[in-house]
């Protein structure tokens, strides 16, 4: 049996005294988004680039959101081609730019595309104006980014802007996905 703690970030097998560990040697222990990442890992949602390397700092692309949202969904996509194909047979995604970086205002559509597919969206909106780059967040996205502002998935950087146009790096998705799943799963 494993027990997971959110307040503290450590994942427990039932009968062990020690915490489980990540296997990357590129995420120590006190890395800012540690528990997320633990946590992703441990749902075998995101995994390492290799096996001892997570690479937090690289990006994530469309198509990896697509397999890993289409996972979570209980689809088993044989592979990137099966998992754009469910995507946009399910109204996830278009199918564009594939191995393109995904941004923070593609990613909040892609999960709440997702969040609505599976049932999981609410009607809770934030008024996006507090943020000096509102305006610049796609049309698309607005009503996605208000959702996830409203419910705590993706919010303000830490200079105070939803900077819609930047990419999600794998230690940001990983974070964003748990805060998803906190909100939704």
């Amino acid at each position: 049996e494993v027990t997971f703690s959110t307040r503290h970030f450590s994942l427990y097998v039932v009968g062990y005294e020690e915490p489980l560990r990540l296997p990357f040697t590129d995420v120590p222990g006190d890395y800012w988004a540690y528990g997320e990442i633990l946590w992703a890992y441990e749902k075998n949602v995101v995994t390492g680039k290799t096996d001892t390397l997570f690479q937090p700092e690289g990006t994530m692309t469309r198509q990896q959101v697509w397999m890993i949202l289409a996972r979570l969904s209980g689809a088993d996509p044989a592979n990137m081609s099966a998992a754009r194909e469910w995507a946009v047979t399910n109204g996830v995604s278009d199918g564009t730019t594939p191995g393109g970086a995904v941004t923070r205002q593609q990613l909040v559509a892609l999960l709440y595309r997702y969040a609505t597919l599976m049932g999981y969206a609410n009607d809770q909106r934030a008024d996006l104006s507090d943020y000096p780059d509102a305006g610049t967040v796609a049309g698309y996205a607005v009503e996605p980014m208000q959702w996830s502002v409203a419910n705590s998935i993706v919010g303000g950087t830490s200079n105070g802007t939803l900077d819609p146009t930047g990419t999600a790096t794998r230690a940001q998705f990983a974070v964003i996905l748990y805060r998803f799943w906190d909100q939704v799963g």
